[in-house]
């Protein structure tokens, strides 16, 4: 096998474990917005229909308390395989207020709820092992 074999190897090793890293830092996002621990106030919401519910809000710092669940579902991954660069991120046709949860609004007066961000740092050294388990499989298989 000669070096661009290798080279393409690689390349198609690490954008298929960018694929699975992006969606343990997505699945760890999801995880903390399910699991928000609420610390903040509660409020009382009028649905569509016309009755009323009870939403227990996140506390400034904690990842956001879900409410119906838009925030959740908008949670995806898209993968850049020409660039080899995985991005987590939350859809904004599904959930436009994400980005003002992730870092606040000085505008809006709406301290950061981050979700996005420390999900990576958890997940960091996961992700870190999946990338580099396969460049390691990409060289042994080259090696053959």
């Amino acid at each position: 096998m000669a070096l661009p074999d290798l080279q393409r190897l690689m390349h198609r090793k690490i954008a298929a474990a960018l694929i699975v890293a992006g969606e343990v830092v997505a699945t760890e996002a999801r995880r903390s917005v399910q699991n928000s621990p609420r610390g903040g106030k509660t409020y009382r919401k009028k649905n569509a229909s016309g009755t009323y519910r009870t939403h227990k809000a996140s506390a400034a710092g904690e990842a956001p308390a879900p409410d119906l669940g838009f925030l959740v579902r908008s949670i995806t991954t898209e993968v850049d395989e020409s660039s080899l660069t995985v991005y987590v991120l939350s859809a904004h046709a599904i959930a436009p207020y994400a980005k003002t949860l992730e870092y606040g609004s000085m505008a809006g007066g709406i301290q950061p709820r981050p979700f996005l961000r420390p999900a990576l740092r958890k997940k960091e050294k996961e992700v870190t092992r999946i990338v580099r388990q396969a460049m390691r499989k990409a060289l042994a298989e080259y090696g053959r």
